[in-house]
């Protein structure tokens, strides 16, 4: 369920039972996901357990915050505000707080739906089209919080929901339910792979996405087979290992055939051109991007999966500055401003809830400004980077801000950028501390 089917069904309800209160949009939802919004009014309330099927606002993960240094009084409207501080007893900034309170909310939606715990408690009953409906939005929340919070944070919770979930194939329930049931529980563990992925446990990650493959495929979703082999090819682009990659899309399409929609195929097509480019091969890269963006424009929301939402234009835009990068790599004079074009375009399309795609592209502009000529620009840039590097706990950022060095290694006689690589170094080490 994505943030918008989420927001559409709360108003279903409340237009039946306070038609003023049935206002609810995407942007909304986000907010109350990232902590910005904890306690909706009381119709509010109702209406999420209604939807969301749940007893108590504690499951949903809803709280009021009373006595804290750092928290304001809540609004006429029963709205808490935030403030993005620590405490004077040195305590976690509150957005961490509420993304653990949030966390531990889904955690707690999770086994009150039967879909965590002891195995006894779980096969207490039969499974029905409700517990699917349930394990697809769980994993949706999960999915929604890991664009901000990044895999290092995510990891250990929705490895351990989809080790449990996974059960599922061995408890009861009607035959016509078992393809469903495969499918939500390989959105799972694409997910568990994806985080796993992202805090850098690649191991973790290639076992979650090989049972999420075979699953996909036994349920027939080779839409969702495909998105689990983008996963792979993402993990070999950035062990360098982009032969690897190759195939492993090529594979995707293949086996995707006529079940493709423009989405996917933009998506299989992009990762396609930026291992390309980093292959040395620049024809065929620039082949592959013009295809993705004519793919993209033939895109129609409605008809793709929930889980393709993620790919904007911002994601289409963030290939075209890694292909860019990469042939400025080898001709900066040719390709490092257009490459400084491309990535400035991709940060200005992720919308605010794309925390961790922004900062790598962040990262991304960095070196592009190196490529192009333009130390200060790039040292500017790479202020930023530092700046945000806090923001998600992610592997694989801190990563990519390590392998800024290699960008700035030709302006590294100036005494200014070569600080700052120190800089990058340290960083780094203090942000896996």
């Amino acid at each position: 369920m994505s943030r918008q089917d989420l927001a559409d069904a709360l108003n279903a309800h409340l237009a039946r039972t306070d038609p003023q209160e049935a206002t609810f949009d995407a942007n909304h939802i986000g907010k109350l996901e990232r902590g910005l919004h904890r306690w909706p009014n009381s119709k509010r309330r109702a209406a999420f357990r209604h939807v969301l099927r749940v007893a108590a606002d504690q499951e949903l993960g809803f709280y009021v915050i009373r006595g804290m240094h750092d928290a304001v009084s809540s609004t006429s409207r029963g709205d808490e505000g935030d403030v993005d501080r620590t405490d004077e007893r040195g305590a976690v900034p509150l957005h961490d707080r509420q993304r653990r309170a949030l966390l531990k909310g889904i955690a707690g939606l999770a086994a009150a739906a039967g879909l965590t715990g002891p195995r006894d408690a779980v096969r207490r009953r039969r499974i029905g089209r409700t517990d699917l409906a349930r394990l697809d939005a769980v994993t949706a929340m999960y999915r929604s919080l890991d664009y901000e919070c990044g895999g290092g944070q995510l990891y250990p919770h929705v490895n351990a929901f989809a080790a449990s979930v996974a059960a599922m194939v061995d408890d009861d329930y009607p035959d016509r339910l078992r393809s469903g049931l495969l499918a939500a529980i390989a959105g799972a563990r694409q997910l568990a792979g994806w985080t796993a992925f992202d805090a850098g446990r690649h191991l973790d990650a290639q076992r979650h996405w090989l049972a999420a493959e075979r699953a996909a495929v036994e349920a027939g979703d080779f839409r969702l087979a495909a998105r689990v082999r983008y996963c792979q090819a993402r993990q070999f682009q950035h062990l360098r290992h982009n032969r690897d990659a190759v195939d492993t899309l090529g594979l995707a399409t293949a086996q995707l055939g006529s079940a493709s929609t423009p989405a996917i195929a933009a998506m299989l097509l992009g990762s396609e051109a930026a291992s390309r480019a980093a292959l040395g091969d620049a024809c065929g890269a620039l082949a592959a991007l013009t295809a993705a963006e004519g793919a993209f424009a033939r895109m129609d929301r409605e008809r793709e999966p929930d889980w393709m939402r993620f790919y904007d234009r911002g994601e289409l835009l963030a290939q075209y500055g890694r292909v860019y990068r990469d042939l400025a790599r080898a001709d900066p004079h040719t390709h490092g401003e257009t490459a400084v074009r491309w990535v400035s375009e991709a940060i200005s399309a992720f919308g605010t809830q794309d925390v961790r795609s922004t900062v790598l592209n962040e990262v991304g502009l960095c070196s592009a400004w190196s490529l192009a000529g333009h130390p200060e620009e790039a040292l500017a840039a790479g202020m930023v980077v530092i700046g945000h590097a806090g923001q998600v706990s992610s592997a694989r950022v801190l990563d990519r801000i390590r392998n800024l060095r290699r960008d700035l290694a030709r302006h590294m006689t100036r005494p200014d950028v070569a600080e700052f690589s120190r800089r990058l170094a340290d960083a780094g080490t203090a942000s896996t501390s």
